[in-house]
C-alpha cells in the first residue's frame, strides 16, 4: 500500500519500518519528515512511476476500469480526459520538452485542476533550472502522497 502513495522504495521501506502508528496524523507526520530527507535520485524514482500528464492513452491503459489503481488515477488526472485535443497535444509536446530539458517528467498535484491549469503550470515551470524543478517536483510529490494517505485512511487509524 505504501508504494501506491509514493513510488520511492527507500521512503516506503522506512515508513513501513517505523510502524505501528497511533493514528493517521502520526503516520502523515512521519511520511512528511522522511520525505524531507530524500535525495534527488529518490525524488526522480518517485516521479518515474507517474504517467505523463495528458498522456490519455497511457492513462487509459494503465488505469483501465476494474484495476486497483483506476479510481486513484481518475480522481487525480481524470479531468484531463475531458480536455480538448489542442490542449492534450500541447501537454504532450511540452511534457516531452520538459523531460528532455530536466531529465524527469513534469509532475503536479493534479487533483481538481483542469488540463488548462496544468498546461499553464507546465509552461510556467519549463524554463526553471533543473535544481529548482526537482525541488518543486518533490513538493508536488509530497502533496500527492498526502492526498493518497488521506484517501486511504479517511479518518481511520492505520
Amino acid at each position: 500500500m505504501v508504494m501506491s502513495w509514493c513510488h520511492c522504495e527507500s521512503w516506503a521501506a522506512d515508513v513501513v519500518k517505523h510502524r505501528p502508528y497511533d493514528d493517521a496524523q502520526q503516520l502523515t507526520d512521519f511520511c512528511v519528515m522522511r520525505w524531507q530527507l530524500v535525495t534527488p535520485a529518490e525524488v526522480e524514482r518517485a516521479l518515474a512511476a507517474h504517467p505523463l500528464i495528458g498522456d490519455v492513452e497511457l492513462l487509459r491503459a494503465k488505469f483501465a476500469p476494474g484495476e486497483a489503481q483506476a479510481s486513484t488515477a481518475r480522481s487525480e488526472q481524470g479531468q484531463v480526459l475531458q480536455a480538448s485535443d489542442a490542449t492534450l497535444d500541447e501537454l504532450a509536446r511540452l511534457n516531452v520538452a520538459y523531460k528532455k530539458r530536466h531529465g524527469f517528467i513534469f509532475v503536479i498535484c493534479a487533483k481538481q485542476l483542469s488540463a488548462e491549469v496544468m498546461l499553464a503550470a507546465l509552461r510556467d515551470r519549463i524554463g526553471n533550472s533543473t535544481d529548482d524543478e526537482l525541488t518543486c517536483a518533490a513538493a508536488e510529490q509530497r502533496k500527492i502522497f498526502l492526498l493518497r494517505i488521506e484517501s486511504a485512511f479517511d479518518g481511520q487509524t492505520p
